[in-house]
């Protein structure tokens, strides 16, 4: 055998064949943080209660909750929660509560269906205290929390010391769709 044939075999068991699937990269979980609703969270995909008089520009959020070998999961809850327009979250423990708008709701949840799909309308989240814009998600499959962690606009995860090399794979990026901006992410979690 020729030392360039034996060298080309050796190689070959380093190498995974073309056929062998790759495990996606696991979401990042990152902080609770201190305004996770204090009332169960409801079903609801549409937390814009009444568009005339919104303080926020309404988005659409939606994606994929899928295991790490990109294989789509049914009946997971997805959370999503986040501060108003203004900055301000609907708890007691933020700072001018009763400011929060009226009209909108600052949490739902969802259910994926087989194909592991979930979309929210809610609003552009905006930055608020030194906070880059981010929304707070938490993933469930029946009473086991799979995912608790945090969406950025992409380009904007802020600068915070705690913040985290994570926030560079929790980055969602807005396009401009049909008169309503869009924006995707993927949740991949170890099932």
């Amino acid at each position: 055998m020729k030392r360039r044939d034996f060298l080309a075999l050796w190689s070959m068991l380093f190498v995974a064949p073309g056929w062998a699937r790759q495990p996606f990269l696991v979401t990042p979980s990152q902080a609770e943080g201190p305004f996770y609703p204090v009332k169960p969270i409801p079903p609801r995909a549409n937390l814009i209660l009444h568009q005339q008089g919104l303080t926020g520009e309404p988005i659409e959020l939606s994606g994929r909750v899928m295991d790490e070998w990109g294989q789509p999961l049914s009946g997971i809850r997805v959370e999503i929660w986040q501060c108003d327009g203004e900055g301000v979250y609907d708890h007691p423990q933020q700072p001018n509560h009763q400011a929060f708008d009226s009209h909108f709701a600052g949490c739902g949840a969802v259910v994926t269906q087989n194909d592991g799909m979930y979309r929210f309308r809610t609003i552009r989240p905006v930055p608020y205290t030194r906070r880059p814009p981010h929304i707070h998600v938490k993933l469930w499959r029946g009473a086991v929390e799979l995912l608790t962690t945090q969406l950025y606009l992409e380009g904007q995860t802020g600068n915070e010391w705690w913040g985290g090399r994570e926030r560079q794979y929790l980055q969602f990026k807005l396009v401009e769709r049909q008169d309503v901006e869009v924006g995707e992410f993927n949740f991949v979690v170890i099932a």
